[in-house]
């Protein structure tokens, strides 16, 4: 019986649909690890027969929404403090983007290190899987979870579309767009050109009329002012690049990071039949590729 449970679980684990999502979060232990039907937050919130040894509560401020790995049997949150497998939680789950409320006891499956990319920064990710969710909440967190992943695959669809464009005609793809961003320069040098001009003009104007200088003094003084402006341009973009460089590589290595883990936790629940026909297939394609493109 055991194995058999085992097993479907497996292939629950398997087959669940997983999302990242923004969520506030609150989570407590359970004294004496047995969950409650339906959770009861209340008594918990008034209570605390222990505060020394309580679980951090989430608040609705930037640092504690967290992005959470959620799906219809569990979720992945990062935390400040480690638990173990087998703690029992109570979980309130607010999903940030449809302001939705799931009330779930929770059992922790697992708690390791946390990604070092993530926003939260919080040191541990603790997985738990879901014990009493309701019929009701199980439907609107489906739904949920369905939504977005409509909105993902609607993305990759794209994506791959783009990629195999390239593939297929990387001549043209290229040639396209470096015609595109010929034509864009272009418009924006002329647009820029035309606001300069314009700008020296009516500062000519202003000097000449307001200190009555001739028109040789005039052009110096403009002159000034505009270096002025552009080296103050330029020590406002200097100062900004950094933190914008910092923000899309963050970005970038929280993208691959959660990438990797996706397709290391797809690969790990294929089977080796499975396996051999991903690896048969995709080799396949890559020699085909490079046999056509030669």
């Amino acid at each position: 019986m055991s194995a058999n449970t085992d097993n479907q679980n497996k292939i629950n684990r398997r087959t669940a649909l997983r999302i990242y999502e923004s969520v506030n979060l609150f989570y407590r232990k359970i004294p004496g690890g047995r969950p409650q039907n339906p959770p009861d937050f209340d008594d918990l919130l008034d209570t605390d027969p222990n505060p020394a040894t309580s679980l951090p509560v989430s608040e609705s401020v930037e640092n504690d929404t967290l992005q959470a790995n959620l799906s219809t049997g569990g979720i992945a949150f990062t935390a400040d403090d480690a638990l173990l497998a087998g703690d029992r939680l109570m979980l309130r789950i607010l999903l940030l983007s449809s302001l939705t409320t799931i009330n779930v006891c929770g059992e922790v499956a697992y708690c390791k290190p946390s990604n070092p990319y993530e926003d939260d920064r919080y040191p541990f990710t603790i997985g738990a899987r879901f014990i009493n969710l309701s019929d009701a909440d199980s439907e609107l967190l489906r739904q949920h979870i369905e939504r977005h992943n409509r909105r993902r695959i609607a993305v990759n669809l794209i994506g791959a579309a783009g990629l195999s464009t390239v593939l297929t005609a990387p001549d043209l793809v290229w040639g396209l767009l470096v015609g595109l961003f010929h034509h864009l320069l272009e418009v924006v040098l002329h647009v820029a050109h035309l606001l300069f001009e314009y700008l020296e003009m009516g500062l000519d104007h202003v000097i000449e009329h307001a200190f009555h200088t001739d028109t040789h003094e005039t052009q110096v003084i403009v002159f000034y002012i505009l270096v002025s402006f552009a080296l103050m341009a330029l020590y406002l973009l200097g100062r900004k690049i950094p933190a914008w460089y910092r923000s899309a590589s963050k970005a970038m290595l929280l993208y691959v990071s959660r990438k990797k883990s996706s397709l290391l936790y797809f690969w790990g629940q294929q089977s080796p039949v499975d396996k051999c026909k991903i690896v048969g297939v995709g080799g396949a394609a890559l020699i085909a590729y490079w046999y056509l493109a030669i």
